[in-house]
């Protein structure tokens, strides 16, 4: 049985998400917010689960231009089949990161990655939803050249993978790694929204592709994260749907037919007169809505099942039927939304966490009833908690909107 690698690295993950939490503590920094960090993380769930349902398209994709057009016939077994993959994808990745900032309509895809105003692990979690269904095209030279499916997929792995550590203030300038290496300074540059900071620091891997191609910035002061237009909101629906919609009201405003295709195709902040940027700092900064006292604790209760059904669709993913997937895809997407409901006090919060709560106890009572006993007692108390946790939301629901 193939398990995906990203499912197997969830435990990790967190693992390590809440040692950066002890050790900042420890320093007294504050650089978690709950709210934040949820919707970072469902954000990224999402991102995970509906990418289950393209990674066969574009692995069948990359294959058919390999198997057709491949140019050289590259060993599996030899190392420098890997090297060239290793390298090639990271080069590739520079590319694909350059032009997500340059272009419009691919920046309403990738700027769900930088609309945290913190900067810690769990942003690195926090993955788009949208940039799979082109990011892929970046790759396909490797295709062409040869570079085996396999050595493209471990390779493009292995390069996310790696831009997990790099998410953290806590660690400082590493010496002589800063030349060739993209590090946490590096990466911290590259989500300020400080103006010398802005499009700079696109690399993956290796810094160098920033030194010769001219992005390159050094943290000369401290960042200030997030983006010159924030989103003020914990939804990660609208936080991937959300950037389309503010383009689209962008191109209805003008009257050329150009202009509304050059809006699109443009840099961010492109006009009729010249590229138009928000204020530095801007000053809808600091969106931190919480919600009712009790809910921080409500919440990370029934994080740690939702995390629990996320890690096990992604290490199954290529055992478990389509349904299955499907469900758990909508049942992530549903569980974010209606916990930023919750946090933002609107009038569907508590109905959409109501409603997500009474599925899951019905179909712990169907699982207990359909499935052996050995999963009896499981699914009973999956089904209770779920029950009792309804009854907690209905109890407080005046408190939870008001």
């Amino acid at each position: 049985m193939k398990l995906n690698p990203i499912g197997l690295a969830v435990p990790v993950f967190f693992a390590l998400m809440l040692l950066e939490l002890w050790l900042s503590r420890r320093k007294g920094a504050r650089i978690y917010r709950l709210n934040d960090s949820i919707a970072d993380l469902t954000c990224g769930m999402g991102d995970q689960v509906i990418g289950i349902f393209f990674k066969g398209l574009t692995l069948a994709v990359y294959t058919g231009v390999y198997t057709a057009t491949g140019l050289f016939d590259l060993e599996l077994d030899s190392p420098w089949t890997w090297v060239l993959g290793m390298v090639g994808v990271d080069f590739f990745y520079y590319c694909y990161h350059r032009f997500s900032h340059r272009v419009h309509w691919a920046w309403a895809t990738h700027v769900v990655h930088h609309q945290s105003e913190e900067y810690n692990l769990a942003v690195a979690l926090r993955q788009p939803w949208f940039t799979q269904l082109y990011n892929w095209i970046f790759y396909l030279p490797l295709a062409v050249l040869g570079v085996p499916p396999v050595v493209w997929i471990a390779s493009y792995s292995i390069n996310l993978l790696y831009q997990f550590w790099i998410h953290t203030r806590l660690i400082p300038k590493l010496g002589w790694l800063e030349w060739v290496m993209n590090t946490p300074s590096h990466h911290r540059v590259h989500h300020g929204t400080n103006p010398a900071y802005i499009d700079s620091n696109f690399a993956g891997i290796w810094i160098v592709w920033d030194r010769l191609f001219g992005t390159f910035v050094e943290e000369d002061e401290e960042p200030l994260y997030g983006i010159l237009d924030p989103l003020r909101s914990w939804n990660p629906l609208w936080a991937n749907v959300g950037p389309f919609l503010k383009i689209a009201e962008k191109a209805r405003a003008y009257e050329s037919w150009l202009d509304k295709l050059k809006v699109w195709w443009g840099p961010p902040g492109w006009t009729p007169s010249g590229e138009v940027h928000p204020p530095f700092p801007s000053p809808m900064r600091g969106y931190d809505a919480t919600g009712a006292p009790e809910l921080p604790a409500y919440v990370v209760a029934h994080l740690i099942p939702v995390v629990a059904l996320m890690g096990w669709i992604l290490t199954l993913d290529k055992v478990l039927a389509h349904p299955v997937l499907l469900a758990g895809a909508v049942a992530v997407i549903w569980t974010g939304m209606g916990w930023a409901g919750l946090f933002e006090k609107r009038g569907w919060g508590v109905p959409l966490e109501l409603s997500r709560l009474a599925v899951i106890a019905v179909s712990g009572v169907l699982w207990a009833v359909t499935q052996p006993t050995e999963v009896l007692v499981f699914a009973a108390v999956l089904a209770g908690a779920c029950m009792a946790s309804a009854a907690w939301v209905w109890s407080r629901r005046a408190v939870l909107v008001a």
